[in-house]
């Protein structure tokens, strides 16, 4: 049937397969016309296309079709009607449809995918031909429209079936022979519409109703044997068997209670005789959240995911908008099946109280002892004699009494070579009478890991024969070190400590008889040993420069030779690779060492730093995932996310706060907002050394943060094993299993069109429009597309996104009103955009963002103004607005929560004092932060001279390119809880800035940025808690030499000002240092 197309042919072969020239040939009606029997049958071919390409092989012989298709296309373009290329393109066109009939059923079998997933995705792709159909509006299927359309509907309750997995025990009977049921239909309707709408004889209107009423009565057929297997397998497996979660969390019941709570309040009638049911359901999870968060027993985790389950499954029932009489049928047995669940917990913390079953540890600690940990080796440490004799200072010095010491760091930096080469000094051994080491395996059982702590020190600090020492009793053993340690000076090294709770186990051991006595730990959390102790000295262990991991690599590979020139370029990248850890550059160089010196082979590992180390050992990566396996749970979401990030990317913190919060990581916590809490969640990963800061805002938060490059390998690694998330680099697959996807390739085909029916997150970049349909995505709850323009997509019916929380893109979609549970939107926009009127319709919005400014449209402030009683009372955020007239001032009433303002301002005409005023801001009374800068317009009139109202709440004021006076500036400087203070484009009015006694009093952060002033009068006293000053393009003054006796300030910025400003800003540096102040830093840039 190929007869005109070799298979084998290299150059079909080799090309890589693409509709984008049929695509763009298929607009013009010239064109298409020649091809269709009848309009816009090409674009049905098109979805075709784009299913068999994740189908089938490159080297498919109906691949190989589809590429000479669309180069037939392109060939055609350039010619006029009936063409020589016209006629050769209707001949590829009309073979490949003959083609296409393999495709109208079920998929055979797939290694990678279930019978189910395929039969689904065949489901989804049928379901968008059929949508795709009813957009055309044929004119020869009006008498069928309707049925095509409950067609559509059936369709999609069969995915929603076969999403419900606890609905289908696999091992069942009953589950296999209504797959089977569901399949035969799903090839029914393949069949149908290929013979009707693919076909190239004429369409029979009579044979075409005649045969989709048959298949839609054995679709009823079908929907009958479904609701009889449900009731069947709820009476065979009443416990509903659940997939079990990899990542349990419960933040995810908080999630599903929030859904439950706004379905109790909302009026739908799909669950009017369902409210006692789902009540019910509230009532259990709220339960076990309570009870969870106060006694947080790790015996019963297995309940917790059990419950975990059983809140997404709800979720999922009530959000996939599953018909009535599916609802019915499934939410009172849910509410009978968290019922049971409830019953045995109770039953088994009965048993856990009255001390009849053994508590046990997490089943995620049951695990072999630690693995072995790479070792830098012959105590080459570059560059860290300063901190190795920080520490000994402090271990030789300081009080007299008991103190801790600790090295801090992520795993691979060498805090255990560091402390074994400060263990093995000499000096360390004559200054103390006794040295002793222990290592605490993280992840053994308490019991053994108390035990194997006492063994080694013991072994480590006496000469007693080890066999004798394993013999010995617990107490023995304590009795034994307490007596060894007693009146004697002694140092005892812990390596790798990652739980307090450890050192309190053995705490009592180590007597303090005030003989300079020290406890040394190795942990990778930075407050390790401030936990255990007040009198802590903490020392983080930095990353390797370039230079210095060059130095290692060099060392480690060619001792003292050189290398060779024609490898210098390549080593340095392959230094440069290893992410400045001491550990990788030593394994990647004994890699080296036993490799050919040829270039191509040392770029291969310069390429492939991590593939190096999969591929020869595991302990590393083993020893990353530790960090992970020894996270509390409700962290473990949080850092896995980190996988939706490309590797080595700055990640701004606000926008990765609110793709937690979107997810429904985040729990709720009394008193505390939920960006309070995610920050802590933040802190609590950095801590751990699981996250770097990148950035740091003006008042000292986390603006930017990152993976290492080790760490986000590791966390890829787990993501895609449990299931938690899938990073697309490429092809996307025909079904994607996971919950999340981020789809980090820009070059991915425009065929690939994502599809899961557990998908609820789409991060990265979207393919092409004409490909993308969003109505199979149902239950989005996070779209993250900001280098998409929404606008080109077809974005069609109410619940597309129904329950999306998150939405980042760069234009605002035109059917913005279907976001109804939207919380954060972020648009990337390039020019200004407006807002629309239905902006202020959005309830739940907390947090928008327009890169590109935006302002509000004439409906919305004409139209919306005059609705007294309307609010946005969930509104917190809101960046960067044009605030021209009292209209726009108006709106901002509408947004009494708002903490965070930026926008930008011009003066206008105020009808009720009778003269131009700037915009008044006092009336949001919990605002915190507000940046404004001020635009000229042609307004000649005398403007009050009053400064814009100020809430006097602020904590953050930027002002731009106003023109304050000093009695406006005493305003400012009055604020009493004013913290960072930016003036920019010179705000300041004249030449001359004199600051009083009172103000600036909680100031911790100024910068002055472009001030023509020339005399700035100020003391120690007006800004008594300064840390921070910063000086940009500042030409006329100089520093008050008095604002270096300020005890808090500690740095100076001066970036492109004049040799006034520098020079005063390096004598007080130079009268600090006589004075003896290490403490102030001053930056000089030009």
């Amino acid at each position: 049937m190929l007869s005109f197309v070799d298979p084998n042919d290299r150059k079909w072969r080799e090309m890589a397969p693409s509709t984008y020239n049929l695509r763009r040939l298929l607009k013009y009606r010239s064109k298409s016309e020649m091809l269709e029997m009848f309009d816009g049958q090409g674009q049905l071919v098109l979805i075709v296309a784009q299913f068999m390409i994740k189908l089938c092989s490159e080297d498919d012989p109906v691949i190989v079709l589809l590429k000479r298709l669309d180069h037939s296309a392109k060939l055609s373009w350039g010619y006029t009607h009936y063409s020589e290329e016209d006629r050769n393109l209707s001949i590829v066109f009309r073979s490949f449809m003959e083609e296409l009939q393999v495709f109208f059923k079920v998929p055979n079998s797939m290694s990678t995918l279930s019978p189910k997933q395929l039969v689904a995705a065949f489901i989804d792709f049928l379901f968008e031909i059929l949508e795709e159909i009813l957009n055309l509006q044929l004119y020869f299927i009006h008498r069928v429209e309707d049925s095509i359309q409950y067609l559509k509907m059936e369709l999609k309750f069969l995915l929603i079936f076969l999403g419900d997995t606890p609905s289908q025990p696999t091992d069942l009977e009953t589950t296999k022979k209504i797959l089977v049921d569901i399949e035969v239909v799903a090839n029914e309707t393949g069949s149908f519409l290929y013979s009707f709408f693919f076909s190239t004889n004429r369409i029979s209107i009579t044979g075409m109703k005649e045969t989709l009423s048959n298949l839609l009565g054995n679709v009823e057929l079908l929907k009958e044997n479904i609701k009889n297997h449900c009731i069947t397998v709820a009476k065979i497996l009443p416990y509903g068997v659940t997939p079990k979660t990899s990542v349990v969390s419960l933040s995810l019941v908080d999630s599903s209670l929030d859904y439950l709570n706004d379905l109790m309040d909302n009026d739908d009638d799909k669950f009017v005789d369902l409210k006692d049911q789902i009540r019910t359901i509230q009532q259990e999870l709220t339960f076990f959240l309570t009870y969870v968060e106060v006694e947080k027993y790790p015996e019963l985790e297995e309940f917790l995911i059990r419950i975990s389950d059983i809140a997404y499954e709800v979720e999922y029932i009530i959000n996939s908008f599953a018909p009535v009489w599916y609802l019915t049928l499934r939410i009172p047995q849910i509410m009978e099946k968290i019922q049971l669940v409830s019953t045995q917990f109770q039953e088994k913390k009965k048993m856990y109280d009255a001390g009849l079953q053994k508590n046990a540890e997490y089943p995620s600690q049951q695990v072999s002892l630690q693995a072995p940990r790479p070792l830098i080796g012959d105590g080459k440490i570059i560059d860290l004699e300063d901190v190795q004799y920080e520490i000994k200072v402090k271990l030789f010095g300081g009080t007299s009494t008991l103190q801790i010491i600790s090295i801090s760091g992520m795993p691979g930096l060498g805090k255990t070579t560091l402390a074994k080469n400060i263990y093995y000094d000499s000096f360390i051994r004559k200054h103390f009478d006794i040295c002793g080491w222990c290592v605490v395996s993280p992840m053994a059982p308490s019991y053994h890991k108390s035990r194997n702590m006492l063994i080694d020190i013991l072994s480590s600090i006496s000469d007693l024969n080890r066999i004798k020492i394993l013999n010995m009793e617990d107490a023995h053993l304590a009795e034994r070190i307490y007596r060894r340690l007693m009146r004697r000076r002694y140092i005892i090294f812990m390596d790798d400590i990652w739980d307090v709770n450890d050192w309190y186990d053995i705490e009592r051991l180590f007597p303090d008889d005030h003989c300079g006595s020290r406890i040394l730990f190795t942990s990778p959390i930075a407050d390790m040993g401030m936990t255990a102790s007040s009198g802590i000295f903490n020392y983080p262990l930095r990353f390797l420069t370039p230079d210095e991991s060059w130095d290692l690599l060099q060392f480690k590979v060619f001792n003292n030779e050189q290398c060779p020139p024609v490898l210098v370029d390549v080593a340095k990248k392959i230094a440069r690779n290893c992410g400045g850890l001491p550990s990788t550059v030593v394994f990647i160089a004994s890699v080296l060492k036993d490799l050919e010196k040829e270039r191509s082979l040392w770029m291969d590992v310069a390429e492939n730093i991590t593939s190096y180390i999969s591929k020869e050992t595991n302990d590393y990566m083993n020893m990353l995932e530790l960090s992970y396996n020894h996270l509390p749970m409700h962290l473990k979401s949080c850092f896995l996310y980190f996988a939706a990030f490309e590797k080595d990317k700055e990640i701004p913190v606000q926008k990765l706060i609110m793709l937690w919060a979107a997810e429904g990581f985040i729990r709720k916590v009394e008193c505390r907002s939920s960006d309070d809490v995610a920050e802590q969640y933040l802190f609590d990963l950095i801590n751990r050394s699981m996250v770097l800061v990148d950035k740091r805002t003006s008042d000292g938060r986390i603006k930017a943060c990152s993976v290492h490059g080790a760490m986000h390998d590791m966390c890829l690694r787990v993501a895609e094993k449990d299931n938690f998330m899938q990073v697309m680099k490429g092809q996307l697959s025909i079904y994607e299993e996971h919950h999340r996807l981020s789809i980090q390739s820009r070059s991915t085909p425009s065929f690939s069109r994502p599809f899961g029916l557990h998908v609820h997150s789409l991060l990265g970049h979207l393919p092409d429009p004409s490909a993308f349909i969003f109505s199979s995505l149902k239950l989005l709850k996070v779209l993250d597309l900001s280098t998409t323009d929404m606008s080109l997509y077809n974005i069609t019916g109410s619940e597309v996104f129904a329950i999306l929380k998150f939405l980042s893109v760069s234009s605002i979609p035109p059917s913005i009103e279907s976001f109804e549970n939207l919380e954060f939107l972020f648009v990337d926009n390039k020019e200004v955009v407006e807002i629309p009127a239905i902006f202020l319709n959005m309830v739940k919005l907390r947090h928008v963002h327009f890169s590109g400014g935006a302002q509000f449209n004439e409906s919305l402030r004409i139209q919306e103004t005059q609705d007294e009683n309307f609010l946005l009372n969930n509104l917190q955020y809101l960046s960067s607005i044009f605030i021209n007239d009292e209209n726009d001032e108006k709106i901002l009433r509408f947004l009494p929560r708002l903490r965070t303002l930026k926008c930008r301002i011009t003066v206008f005409w105020d009808s009720s004092v009778n003269h131009y005023r700037y915009p008044a801001f006092g009336f949001l009374n919990h605002l915190e932060s507000l940046s404004v800068s001020f635009h000229l317009s042609y307004v000649s009139d005398d403007i009050s001279r009053e400064v814009i109202d100020l809430q006097r709440n602020l904590r953050k004021l930027t002002l731009r390119n106003f023109d304050l006076s000093w009695k406006q500036m005493n305003i400012i400087g009055m604020l009493p809880e004013l913290q960072v203070l930016k003036l920019r484009d010179d705000t300041i009015k004249g030449k001359r800035w004199d600051t009083w006694k009172d103000e600036f009093q909680q100031l911790r952060y100024l910068e002055l940025d472009v001030l023509q002033i020339k005399h700035w009068n100020a003391s120690c006293v007006n800004f008594p808690r300064l840390e921070r000053l910063v000086l940009r393009s500042c030409q006329n003054f100089v520093i008050p030499f008095s604002l270096g006796d300020i005890p808090t300030l500690q740095k100076i910025e001066v970036h492109g000002c004049a040799e006034s400003v520098v020079g005063s800003a390096l004598q007080i540096l130079e009268e600090q240092r006589d004075m003896g102040n290490e403490d102030l830093n001053v930056i000089i840039s030009h």
